[in-house]
């Protein structure tokens, strides 16, 4: 089938959508599967997102336009939304904040439901209204009280969390934007299908900055970028990994991985991980000097494809490969530790 659904790890249990698709959780101990679902051939559907866990829930948006929420246990389904029919197909993963759960749909809309039973908060435009945009592919993200969302025809739009009110501070591009936002103090950085990461100070109608500077980057800033402690590290489908100063758009250091980089990058500690298309692994150490042109601490490959996003914490790193095995790679041993399929044998 496909999607391009990442891992999870929450309490020991791995959670992750299968090329196949379902939704599988794994001892990370034993290395057991604990249960899939659905169990029946009819509710499967591809899923693009990852999984998001809150208490004793498992939530997941499939491409059928339907949303779930899973009981951690035995992945039996707690409810649906909506109860009958659809919305449209879900791509971007869900957000999860103080009970309530936000939903980008092709629809064009944002729908909040809340988390414990799903029942409906609101979405925005209503029904009767012109959608936000023609598909919304990207996840929202949420700064206090206000939601953001970035659309393929180049806006960025405030939303009211608690109400879905269109709020009156919006963002209008030349382009459209690829990435879902991320928020670093008062910024939003965004990568645009003009082949640019943009920095825009939320309340301006114009940009801080945009990078590269001049000419654009080869390819797309697909993924999102992360922001620590005054840089902005982005991977682009050009190959490569840059490193920016936040604050003026200035390139600090990069590194050509020579593949597509599809997925966010992850920090652990002091180390940065960022996983290519062709399922290489590179580890950085920002604790040491870094020159214009970065030089990994540890590269290691998987030996597949990978186009998900990935889980890393304690020094482990998991990974959903194209070929719908779950990799698990040992960062200090510079190997795969361990790996199992996700395909279900029928």
């Amino acid at each position: 089938m496909g999607g391009w659904s990442g891992p999870v790890v929450h309490d020991g249990i791995i959670y992750v959508g299968s090329r196949d698709g379902r939704v599988v959780a794994i001892n990370a101990s034993s290395r057991e599967q604990q249960w899939q679902w659905p169990d029946t051939d009819a509710l499967r559907s591809l899923v693009y997102t990852t999984p998001k866990v809150l208490g004793d829930l498992v939530y997941v948006g499939t491409y059928s336009g339907l949303v779930y929420a899973l009981t951690i246990d035995r992945g039996a389904e707690r409810w649906v939304y909506p109860r009958t029919g659809s919305i449209g197909a879900i791509v971007g993963t869900p957000v999860v904040v103080n009970e309530t759960i936000y939903i980008s749909s092709s629809d064009g809309r944002v729908y909040a439901l809340d988390t414990t039973f799903g029942d409906f908060k609101w979405t925005w435009p209503p029904l009767a209204e012109k959608p936000l945009a023609e598909k919304l592919w990207t996840s929202p993200a949420v700064k206090g009280d206000t939601l953001y969302v970035s659309t393929f025809d180049g806006h960025i739009y405030a939303l009211s969390a608690e109400t879905g009110e269109l709020l009156d501070w919006s963002f209008e591009a030349e382009a459209g934007f690829a990435s879902s936002p991320v928020i670093d103090e008062d910024t939003i950085y965004v990568g645009s299908f003009d082949r640019h990461l943009y920095a825009v100070k939320i309340g301006s109608d114009e940009p801080m900055w945009k990078f590269p500077q001049e000419e654009p980057a080869a390819n797309w800033f697909w993924a999102s970028p992360i922001v620590d402690e005054g840089i902005v590290y982005a991977g682009c489908l050009d190959g490569k990994l840059y490193a920016i100063e936040a604050k003026t758009g200035e390139k600090i250091w990069e590194f050509d991985a020579e593949s597509p980089i599809v997925s966010s990058p992850v920090l652990i500690d002091n180390l940065l991980v960022v996983t290519d298309e062709s399922g290489t692994v590179y580890v950085f150490n920002l604790g040491a000097e870094i020159g214009d042109e970065a030089v990994p601490l540890k590269t290691i490959s998987i030996g597949a494809d990978v186009k998900s996003a990935f889980w890393a914490q304690e020094g482990l790193v998991y990974i959903r490969g194209e070929d719908n095995q779950l990799y698990v790679v040992d960062i200090d041993k510079g190997e795969v530790s361990w790996k199992v399929s996700l395909t279900i044998e029928e």
